[in-house]
């Protein structure tokens, strides 16, 4: 059972307004021999609670705001600043927890209290709306895929609510996050519209850049250093186009899916070199909680209007103390490598996206990269595109 088939019921049947603290149920109470236990669908888990916060969920249940909820408690004899921390921990926890989620806003937001921007990606464009103390660092991470346009295909709503970060589609709630999470959350997201759009052939788990009017795709597993290799190659002058994914159209041509790199802090040393505004960017938070830095690529040669052919495929193996090698390697094994994590709109690979496969292989340099030294990486790459 996945979170959309969770309980999913609006408690606040008469104001929507967002600041009257709306929520809308994704769990179950029940009482079982004298306890009270909480059931959570979406994460398929248990919750045994006391009996207050027992009391806060079954009025959250019949619509009751929060601030109503707290006067309540304090009428049995609770303090009322005691009785509003009874509440707002609950919210808080829930929130967490996915058990609850707010509304929708109906209003559109005010432009002195939210700011918004509009990103262009792979010929999609989506709106974000921020509050606008929490527009930063996320605002920054897409900045360089802004474009001056009023109409946009999808628009996307950053809401807070007791401290959670909750992002809603049109007025489809998606997830929520915590709000140092929310720049990696919208990368996320803005990678499943444009996914979601279709309008590509196959999408492949490779970093992209281009040289000479071509593009360069860089594939292996995770841990194999594309990010760092990307990054390195920009410094060195190649073009930056993706870092994690590239879209191919019916002819094999290729078009990256520019967003900026989210490099893990155990790279950070290794990009001062490449990257040196990279120490003073904002550390934000993976959902798994490990430290990233988003570096915003810095455009060494003018973006494309349209898909480029595929000049070289170079899958990597990284190892300590390995030997620097750039060798050719076969057609069967570079179909691999472009196989391994790739997706097709319907699902499966179909006999016309595995025809583009055949053919960028049939007409690009396959290569595998070995290697342990970064600087010795980039210079064989260099050499082999020239």
């Amino acid at each position: 059972m996945n979170q959309h088939q969770a309980v999913d019921r609006t408690v606040a049947s008469g104001a929507t307004d967002y600041n009257a603290a709306a929520f809308v149920i994704q769990g179950r109470l029940t009482r079982v021999r004298g306890q009270n236990i909480l059931f959570s669908s979406c994460r398929q888990a248990i919750f045994a609670v006391n009996d207050t916060a027992a009391d806060i969920w079954r009025s959250l249940e019949e619509g009751m705001p929060p601030h109503a909820i707290a006067f309540e408690i304090a009428r049995s004899g609770v303090d009322r600043r005691e009785a509003d921390r009874h509440v707002e921990a609950a919210l808080e926890d829930w929130q967490r927890l996915d058990l609850i989620r707010p509304c929708a806003p109906l209003s559109p937001p005010s432009a002195r209290e939210h700011v918004s921007q509009v990103v262009g990606i792979a010929g999609l464009y989506v709106r974000i709306v921020y509050p606008a103390a929490r527009a930063f660092p996320a605002i920054t991470a897409f900045r360089h895929l802004e474009v001056e346009r009023e109409a946009a295909d999808v628009l996307l709503r950053v809401v807070e609510c007791e401290g959670r970060i909750h992002l809603f589609r049109d007025r489809d709630w998606i997830l929520s996050c915590s709000p140092d999470e929310l720049p990696v959350i919208l990368k996320g997201q803005l990678l499943t519209e444009v996914l979601d759009h279709r309008a590509y052939e196959l999408a492949v788990h490779a970093a992209a850049l281009r040289r000479n009017g071509r593009i360069v795709l860089l594939c292996g597993n995770p841990g194999a250093g594309k990010t760092t290799l990307t990054m390195a190659l920009v410094h060195a002058g190649f073009g930056f186009a993706a870092d994690d994914v590239t879209l191919l159209d019916s002819k094999g041509h290729g078009v990256g899916l520019p967003f900026a790199p989210a490099v893990k802090a155990g790279a950070w040393p290794l990009l001062v070199e490449y990257c040196p505004d990279l120490g003073a960017a904002p550390v934000c938070r993976r959902p798994d909680r490990r430290r990233v830095r988003f570096a915003v690529p810095r455009e060494s040669v003018p973006a494309p209007a349209s898909p480029l052919p595929i000049g070289c495929v170079v899958l990597l193996r990284r190892g300590r103390d390995s030997k620097a090698c750039l060798a050719p390697i076969d057609p069967a094994s570079a179909l691999r490598g472009l196989l391994n994590g790739a997706f097709s709109p319907g699902g499966d690979l179909s006999g016309t996206a595995f025809d583009v496969l055949t053919q960028i292989i049939g007409s690009a340099q396959t290569y595998c990269l070995t290697y342990s030294r970064l600087e010795d990486a980039v210079e064989l790459i260099t050499k082999a595109c020239r």
